[in-house]
């Protein structure tokens, strides 16, 4: 992985690296020398994390550099994280002789691709995109994102007092925070009782604050806030809105899942594949009314909340814990080798 920052993507490649390592598996991590979050992989036993100050696409020293780490270490296979990734991977692991799959998370243009055997996407959507731009059907495979948070024994059962809300991410307008503040004003219009947190950072911090301050949420709303230990804030929330315009996964939503915290989210395209009517409370996309409502039938029917947080609780435990996924990706770089 070699982006900088620290977002759905980068925590698919921290979480993947220690979940390999975790099962006795020699893993060499090598990310950008900026990325925010290195201290994650530090320290780790059956983990090697190694740094690369990383250019854009014409940069030709960076795949040298990578193929001296993949051929020190032996490397059996290469595993890349977004299109950088991808590209500078690719062509390193290609001069050592090591063949590589590549992780999806969203829908790219596959030029930079060309070095990669297998791709493996997250929903059956992203393959129909591959396929559809005439990648081989034999290299392609859906393998969704997990979690590593230990799903919980019960359900959350509501708290005293106001309702708590959150929702975390990136503040980038396809987020859809902005949709979600409006909403939550009417929330409150409505007489109920509740606090909204937005946990992240991003270039739409500034904006948010202006429009939480316009609809007069200052008191109720909490922005600007970086949350490290996801779990400790999910176990002190009452319900988990994912309010994205735009959502090709989504491993938030896993980890509200795997807390038992009821979910409204926006009908994206992720969500879709993984959520339906039995597990959480769907609205359409950027409609701040249908978000409203969402929110305020959690509230008026906690029960009916708390069976749909089973049953994803429990879809959580079957499909998308580490425990059920990354023996999928044990088995495809098995494959992929024996291929090559």
């Amino acid at each position: 992985m070699l982006g900088k920052a620290f977002g759905g993507a980068e925590r698919s490649f921290v979480d993947t690296a220690l979940a390999l390592a975790a099962r006795g598996h020699a893993v060499q991590a090598i990310c950008h020398a900026e990325f925010s979050k290195q201290n994650l992989l530090e320290n780790v036993p059956n983990l090697e994390l190694c740094r690369v100050r990383a250019g854009g696409e014409w940069d030709f020293l960076t795949p040298r550099k990578i193929e001296k780490l993949l051929l020190e270490f032996g490397t059996e296979i290469v595993h890349t994280q977004l299109k950088r990734a991808a590209w500078h991977g690719g062509r390193a692991a290609k001069r050592a002789g090591v063949p590589v799959v590549a992780k999806l998370h969203n829908y790219v243009q596959l030029a930079r691709y060309k070095y990669v055997h297998t791709l493996f996407c997250t929903t059956q959507d992203q393959r129909r995109h591959v396929l559809e731009a005439n990648w081989p059907e034999d290299r392609v495979e859906v393998v969704p994102n997990f979690s590593r948070i230990e799903p919980v024994d019960f359900v959350k059962k509501a708290s005293a007092g106001p309702l708590r809300i959150l929702t975390y991410g990136r503040y980038v307008p396809k987020k859809g925070f902005d949709v979600l503040l409006r909403a939550f004003r009417s929330l409150l219009d409505a007489g109920i009782d509740a606090q909204l947190v937005i946990g992240g950072q991003g270039s739409e911090l500034a904006a948010l604050l202006a429009l939480a301050a316009d609809l007069k949420l200052s008191q109720q709303v909490e922005l600007g806030v970086w949350i490290d230990d996801v779990s400790d804030a999910l176990s002190m929330a009452d319900l988990f809105v994912l309010p994205s315009l735009d959502e090709p996964f989504g491993v938030v939503m896993l980890e509200a899942m795997a807390s038992g915290v009821p979910i409204v989210s926006t009908k994206t395209k992720g969500p879709l594949e993984v959520l339906n009517a039995d597990t959480a409370i769907l609205v359409e996309i950027g409609s701040e009314g249908d978000l409203f409502k969402g929110m305020l039938a959690v509230e008026n029917d906690r029960l009916a909340a708390d069976q749909r947080a089973e049953t994803a609780l429990q879809l959580y435990r079957d499909r998308y814990y580490e425990a059920a996924v990354i023996p999928r990706i044990e088995a495809l770089y098995r494959r992929v080798i024996a291929a090559s």
